[in-house]
């Protein structure tokens, strides 16, 4: 911290530590406004970073640049009077303090820190408002938890110290050094004993403890009190109750810094009671939430849905939430875990705190039904960006589900709707950790459970496990039964496909699939039997029935597009590509092995994406690119590892893996061999999806022919006779949805933007 006096800048008496892309934005900041406030939660470092930034413009400003500290100042002081004692100004008794201070900074280039405004909005901003309209050369910055809302002013958040990251196995990914919430803890614990640092053996915990306390700089120094007398792993396991044990502050400080609570009890006092009432309440959210949720959650009890909406606005205002804008997703908040404890804490736990529980789990297994019931559509991809963003919510509702007496039955309604999320983002230990558990906590034979275990042999069928899906799977069956749950009855022919399918048995898996297929009425209302039609596709390449196989694709890509699907259409073009690899057609195969890539890709769906690039190992090997095939079988081979048994454990590719490997072991050196190998090991999956597409699109010449689909050139052919999508779609008898897709296709490949520009090339042809 540091020492005060009056009318300078205060010295430093520890070391300031990182912020260094915030300084330099902030003076940027000043150079074009002549108010900036700096705001931001509790314990941010406002005050601090505006010192910095105010030592580092001294030479700028030849009248001085002043600091004043205002967090002891009271609501009802004069605060004109209280800068002109500051400033050291001479004072005039027979006018007012306002316009002697105006007066006197009329013609002077002075910077002027106004450090902690929070509680003296209403006095600050129009005096400010008025130093700034009679000072030109006056510029101010302020350091305040809400704005000054004054025109002119320029608002910058500032925001927790930066932060490694650790992998799902706790190891640090990348470099720790150089983040600055660790530089900042090692500087304040070695401060206290001297010989601390951080290395191999601690620097997982201390990552884990920054993000426990957000990133903030003031519990982060609290924190590091600590190191005289415990570890790092000691502090970190007594975080849970943060407010009691980071309480050793600095004692010159202001009250509302020397503590962390009393830094946070002073955002909570400067709160009006709606806002108290709408924090405790958004306390029973995880990791943000959007508006919808917070009113769905808050609203009752005395609080309605305008005190909801005006509370959140006033908790942003204040810096307590933390609004989040996001291109791909709708505007949501958050809480900082910091500012959700104090909140929990206010809440006070017993009947109101799970009232609230119930409600908060209500909405998310409301959220998760809805994106069951809407997954066969064009939908998917927001659905389930909306549904990582509430991954932590998701939790912890199920966790409420399974710890609360009398609401397991819940548990397995919320973990069967999340079916598509569990494996089409290959998400599938969770799932069966969660499914299994909700299935323990809810014996009882209904059709909740007997959907559960459904989903359940799903999953771990998905996952390579066969042999515990089958009995799964067996259980669904008779407790359905049991319980007359049909729509249940209706989906064991799918599920019970896919097991077989990876349990290498084919022909049973073949009739499985076909029997499913039969079921007109299913299709209708669940994108299962979309992945039956492509397994099914999948088992006629396995038998060399090629274009069987393509038969069933295409029709399955012609259902796919009437309802918008993407995610079922990308295993379509996985077997596309299989198969047209099988008939010596490899330009064919990669076309759809690429367009499989860029969905899985798209939908964080990894599984799916390292087996479109295995698959394309196998074409290059085919087509004599041994260095290619070694790599991308090498990268597939490591990032694999995480996600399921091998391959899916299905026999026909590790065969086919293995002849791939085997010519380019035979075909390439061992040194090029063992340097393809080693580059495809080193990359990520970004890397490698970009490696795999790239390569395509830096091979093919501007002259080189584009090759579309004979539907696809018959439909290009209908658009240069002038035809509409919906008279395409008549006189080819499909759907208008279908031919908009050919035509979306049609222009991706060629590289063109309008119908016109198709109608060019469909002449250059002939």
């Amino acid at each position: 911290m540091a020492t005060r006096r009056a009318g300078r800048l205060p010295d430093d008496l520890t070391s300031f530590v990182g912020r260094r892309a915030a300084t330099t934005q902030v003076k940027k900041l000043l150079a074009a406004s002549r108010l900036v406030t700096l705001t931001g939660v509790a314990g941010v470092g406002k005050s601090r970073l505006a010192v910095r930034v105010a030592r580092d413009l001294r030479r700028a400003f030849p009248d001085g640049v002043w600091l004043v500290d205002l967090a002891e100042v009271g609501e009802r002081s004069d605060l004109a009077q209280v800068l002109l004692g500051a400033l050291a100004l001479r004072n005039d008794p027979a006018a007012s303090a306002s316009d002697v201070l105006a007066e006197q900074l009329a013609h002077k280039r002075v910077l002027l820190v106004l450090d902690g405004c929070e509680h003296l909005l209403d006095e600050c901003g129009p005096l400010v408002g008025e130093l700034l309209a009679s000072s030109p050369e006056l510029r101010v910055l302020v350091t305040s938890r809400a704005p000054l809302t004054i025109a002119g002013e320029r608002v910058w958040s500032v925001p927790p110290l930066l932060m490694p990251r650790l992998d799902p196995q706790g190891r640090v990914v990348g470099r720790a050094v150089g983040h600055e919430a660790l530089e900042l803890f090692a500087d304040r614990a070695a401060a206290v004993q001297p010989d601390f640092a951080i290395g191999p053996d601690n620097e997982a915990d201390v990552v884990r403890l920054c993000q426990q306390l957000d990133g903030l700089p003031l519990a982060i120094e609290l924190a590091a009190v600590w190191m005289r007398s415990l570890s790092v792993a000691d502090v970190l396991a007594r975080l849970t109750d943060r407010y009691r044990l980071l309480t050793s502050g600095d004692r010159s400080a202001s009250p509302h810094h020397r503590s962390l609570r009393a830094a946070i009890e002073w955002s909570h006092d400067l709160c009006s009671p709606v806002e108290q009432a709408v924090w405790a309440r958004l306390s029973v959210f995880t990791d943000g939430f959007e508006l919808e949720a917070a009113e769905a959650v808050c609203v009752g009890d005395g609080v309605s849905v305008e005190d909801v909406f005006i509370g959140v606005a006033g908790l942003v205002e204040k810096s307590v939430l933390v609004k989040e804008d996001r291109r791909d997703a709708r505007t949501r908040y958050r809480l900082l875990r910091t500012i959700q404890e104090y909140g929990r804490e206010r809440l006070g736990g017993g009947t109101k705190e799970r009232v609230l529980r119930r409600r908060h789990r209500d909405h998310f297994l409301l959220l998760a039904e809805r994106f069951d019931a809407e997954w066969l559509g064009p939908g998917q991809l927001e659905w389930l960006t909306r549904l990582r963003l509430d991954a932590e919510n998701l939790r912890t509702a199920l966790e409420f589900c399974c710890t609360e007496p009398g609401e397991a039955d819940e548990a397995l309604c919320l973990a069967a709707a999340l079916r598509y999320f569990w494996i089409a983002t290959g998400a599938f230990r969770e799932g069966i950790a969660v499914l299994g558990g909700a299935l323990r906590a809810s014996p009882d034979p209904d059709p909740a459970r007997a959907r559960a275990l459904l989903v359940d042999a799903l999953v771990h069928g998905w996952h390579g496990e066969s042999d515990t899906a089958l009995e799964l799977l067996a259980e669904a069956e008779g407790v359905a039964r049991q319980v007359r749950a049909d729509r249940v009855l209706e989906l064991v022919p799918h599920v019970a496909g896919v097991t077989d399918l990876v349990r290498g048995e084919h022909a049973s898996a073949r009739a499985r699939f076909a029997e499913a297929l039969e079921q007109d009425e299913v299709l209708r209302h669940d994108a299962l039997p979309l992945i039956s039609m492509a397994g099914l596709a999948e088992l006629h390449v396995f038998d060399d029935d090629l274009e069987r196989a393509v038969g069933l694709c295409r029709t399955c890509q012609e259902v796919c597009a009437e309802h918008g699907e993407r995610w079922a259409r990308s295993w379509c073009e996985l077997v596309l590509g299989l198969a047209r690899w099988r008939q010596g057609r490899p330009d064919e195969a990669v076309s759809h092995l690429h367009e499989c890539l860029r969905i899985k890709h798209q939908f964080g769906d990894t599984l799916g994406a390292l087996l479109a690039v295995e698959v394309e190992s196998w074409v290059a090997a085919a087509q004599g690119r041994w260095a290619r095939s070694a790599q991308l079988s090498a990268a597939v081979r490591r990032l694999w590892q995480p996600a399921s048994s091998y391959l899916l454990g299905i026999r026909p590719y590790a065969a086919w893996h293995a002849e791939a490997e085997a010519r380019a072991r035979r075909a390439l050196p061992a040194p090029e061999r063992h340097a393809a190998r080693r580059r495809g090991e080193e990359r990520t999956l970004d890397e490698l999806v970009e490696f795999a597409l790239g390569e395509r699109r830096q091979a093919a010449s501007a002259d080189a022919p584009v090759r579309l689909t004979p539907r696809e050139r018959e439909v290009a052919q209908l658009v240069a006779q002038g035809l509409s999508n919906r008279q395409i779609a008549e006189q080819l008898v499909i759907s208008k949805r279908t031919s908009d897709s050919h035509i979306e296709h049609i222009m991706a490949k060629l590289g063109v933007t309008s119908r016109t520009q198709i109608a060019v090339w469909v002449a250059e042809q002939q």
